[in-house]
Formats: C-alpha cells, structure tokens, sequence
C-alpha cells in the first residue's frame, strides 16, 4: 500500500522528528511504502529559519527577524544555534521520505498525490492554538483517497476547537484516532463522530531495538551523568529541582544545548553541553544513569530505554500522567507545589511494566491494522 503522512515532522523538537519517523519505520516494516508530505508553511520556517539565511526570499521578514532576537539572547552561542539547525535539517533529509516541500493550502491542491491512504497525526496538529490549518485535516485530499487520523491531539483544551468546524472537517475521514482521552470524550459526547479511538504516541509503537539504528555505539558524554531536558517552561524552580537530584545522586547534570542562560551558573550540578539533534537526544536518554525534565518524549524514550527518570509537573500534563497512569509510574511525577518530595528509588522494569507497555501498543496496533 501508498501510504501518506502529514504531521509537524518539520518542527526543530526531538519528539516531533521521532514521532514522524516512529509512524514511518512502524509502516515501513509491514511492507508499506510510504512518504512524508513535507507540508512547512511560512509560520513554521519563519520559527525554525537557519540564522542569517539569505537564501531564501522571505529571509528579510522570517529569518533575519528571529537571528537578531538570537543573537541579542544568545550572543556567545551563534555559532551554536547554527550548528543544531543543521542537526535537525540533517535529520529530516536523511531519515525521513519527504515528498518535495509544500507551504500553502493552494500548492497541495494543485498536487497530485497517488496514494491509496493518508494519515493525519500524530503530534498536536489539531491543536486550535497553535497553527490549526484545514491542511491537517486532509481537505486538500482526492475525496477518492482513504484518510485516517493517528494520534493527534487537540491540545490541552478540546473545547477550543468549535464543534462546526470539526464536525465539517472531519465527515470525510474513514477512522478517527486521537492520543488523549479528553480528545475522544470532546469528539463524542458533542456528536461530532460516532467513533474514536484513543492510541499510544508513535514512538511506542516501536521497540528499544528499533531505535539503535539512529544511536551511535560511542557514548556522547563519557562520564556517568544525569540528563535534563525541558523544551518550554524554563523556570529556575526546574533548574532547582534538576540541581537538587544531581547533588542527590551525585552525579552532573547535562542539558540537551549549550547555551542556557548565564545564571545556570549558579546551579553547581548543572552543566552545558552542546548542540543535539534527534539522534543525540536519542544517545543522550540511552546513557544516562537517570533522566529529568517537562518533556513527554523524554519520559517516553526513557521507558521506552528502561532508564531511571522523573518528570517535572507531569501530573499537569494530561498526555505525561495518562502515560505514568497507564504504566503505574505516577511515582516518577515531581510536583512544582512539593518539589521535596520524590523517591530516591530505581524503576524496577520487571515483566509488569513490559506487560503494560506491550498492552499499550497493542489496542494501537488494532486500530492500524485494521485501517491498514
């Protein structure tokens, strides 16, 4: 089967590429052929443009604006930020199928794609704060050509999204999956569909040895370390929080960059590290004694890699603690109102938590192979 595949695959965000590539290989081993449709509109490449690129015929609005703003926070990590743009970008060409790129509406009308089915997901791709587009709802599609949903999410308030324009949208698709339960409750208990599945994110549909393809063999950091990544919300209580487990465990505490702010300094357990891509964020979580951070994907490759981690605030994010729930690992949840109070204890990852994982994925793997 022609298989494609629209999401944020593009988005410069380790759980994003990963996702992308999950759902690409998970395909790709049952037989299918199957590309990206490489979809950046001008909103995204105006966020993730190489610095001071002037290749391009909108450096002067998107790219020269966000160097200057670079620069001005960063000024000693440039060539840095450069250097993880190429990571990325590098990442993208050579491990994902990407069809030629598309940015608007109109040029994916005016294509034509011959694919026997089209999946809309994962990520938050129907998100209504963030660049919600009728793209991400294949409406640019053949009405001949079968369409799904897999796993994308309506962010953390479905309610949003107005139920006219989902219940337009969303007439055309032959099966509807999304990744969290307030998704499915919102989408039919408004009768917008009749039915709907709730999956795991694609990156559970693979296992650890999957992953070692995109993994060097050579540690990146040669000393036992702590890894810390958190891709928003950086507050000094979890840099706080970060500190305390590296003076705990007695380990360091490596950031995914090199360029926090220069008040990092007076966490003395946290350190800079350098520029990383998809692929070293992967060696990063493999071998680390423990990892720590707000990020889903982090707490999901570390499971996913039996690693020792803790989440900052998970139970604040419904996708983290419907996750931990799931696998009974709420215990790993460190809550900004009590950030004293977590357990100095390793994950025993025994057949029960492997049993829970594998019955995550299988309800997903039904929904797939039934539509594919």
């Amino acid at each position: 089967m022609r298989i494609g595949i629209i999401t944020f695959h593009a988005s410069h965000n380790y759980g994003s590429n990963l996702q992308a590539w999950a759902l690409q290989t998970y395909l790709e081993k049952r037989g299918h052929q199957v590309e990206i449709i490489n979809y950046r509109s001008f909103i995204q490449k105006s966020i993730y443009f190489k610095p001071f690129d002037f290749s391009s015929r909108y450096w002067y609005k998107y790219s020269l604006l966000s160097s200057m703003k670079r620069l001005l926070l960063y000024p000693s990590s440039f060539k840095g930020i450069t250097k993880k743009w190429n990571l990325f970008e590098d990442f993208l060409k050579k491990e994902l199928n990407l069809t030629c790129e598309y940015n608007t509406r109109e040029q994916l009308c005016n294509a034509s794609f011959n694919y026997d089915l089209v999946i809309a997901g994962s990520d938050q791709i129907w998100n209504y704060t963030n660049e919600t587009s009728s793209v991400f709802f294949l409406d640019f599609l053949d009405p001949a050509i079968k369409r799904i949903s897999y796993a994308p999410s309506l962010g953390p308030t479905p309610e949003r999204v107005p139920i006219d324009y989902l219940k337009r949208y969303l007439c055309g698709f032959n099966a509807v999956s999304v990744r969290e339960e307030r998704s499915k409750e919102y989408l039919i208990s408004n009768q917008i569909i009749d039915n709907c599945e709730v999956v795991c994110d694609p990156t559970f549909l693979l296992d650890a040895e999957d992953y070692e393809s995109l993994i060097s063999d050579e540690p990146l950091i040669k000393e036992p370390y702590i890894f810390f990544y958190s891709p928003t919300n950086l507050k000094p209580s979890y840099f706080e929080i970060a500190n305390k487990l590296g003076k705990d465990m007695g380990l360091p505490v490596y950031t995914d960059r090199a360029y926090y702010p220069k008040d990092i300094n007076k966490y003395p357990y946290i350190r800079n590290s350098f520029e990383v891509g998809p692929k070293e964020f992967l060696n990063l979580v493999k071998n680390a004694v423990c990892t720590i951070g707000s990020s889903f994907h982090l707490a999901a490759f570390s499971i996913l890699l039996k690693k020792d981690f803790y989440t900052i605030n998970g139970d604040k994010d419904s996708r983290t603690n419907n996750l931990l729930s799931k696998l009974g690992l709420l215990n790993r949840v460190i809550s900004l109102s009590k950030p004293t109070l977590y357990e100095h204890k390793s994950i025993n990852y025994s057949v029960g938590i492997v049993e829970q994982v594998g019955s995550y994925r299988k309800k997903s793997l039904e929904f797939i192979h039934k539509y594919v």
